[in-house]
């Protein structure tokens, strides 16, 4: 009898410290590389199976940004992968290239896309980024992921 309790005990034991591992914050956290940016749409181009959207703006650490999206559908039209390139002029002896790829979904009048961007320098961001449709505006948020 008493090994049987202690056997209880003991498996109660195991499956607690098992249990707790799921308690700890595994989470991902990401730090902004810059405030928050509005760019302005300055072309759109739609077509049957993508869209192609140009906008500049000025982006804290990367100076006036050019930028070109291209977003594909998915079969229900209101979402699917987004692909492009950017330059950044920081000053008038630098400029930065980036490229990227995600994925992009609308709600109502706003697109919304989060991709993952490769830098010319190196680092690397998560953009989290809403358009506005009516506004013709972009409010990009920056991640660092490198």
């Amino acid at each position: 009898m008493k090994r049987i309790l202690m056997s209880i005990l003991l498996l109660s034991f195991v499956q607690t410290s098992y249990a707790g591992h799921h308690e700890q914050k595994d989470t991902l956290a990401l730090e902004k590389r810059q405030a928050d940016s509005q760019m302005t749409m300055t072309s759109l181009m739609l077509g049957d199976t993508e869209t192609i959207i140009n906008a500049k703006g000025t982006m804290g650490e990367y100076g006036t940004v050019y930028v070109t999206y291209k977003l594909s559908y998915n079969a229900d039209r209101v979402s699917g992968f987004v692909s492009g390139t950017g330059r950044g002029a920081i000053n008038s002896d630098t400029v930065v290239g980036g490229a990227f790829r995600g994925v992009w979904t609308r709600k109502g009048s706003i697109v919304q896309i989060r991709q993952v961007v490769q830098i010319s320098d190196g680092s690397q961001n998560l953009d989290v980024i809403d358009i506005d449709m009516l506004s013709d505006t972009f409010i990009i948020k920056a991640y660092t992921l490198k």
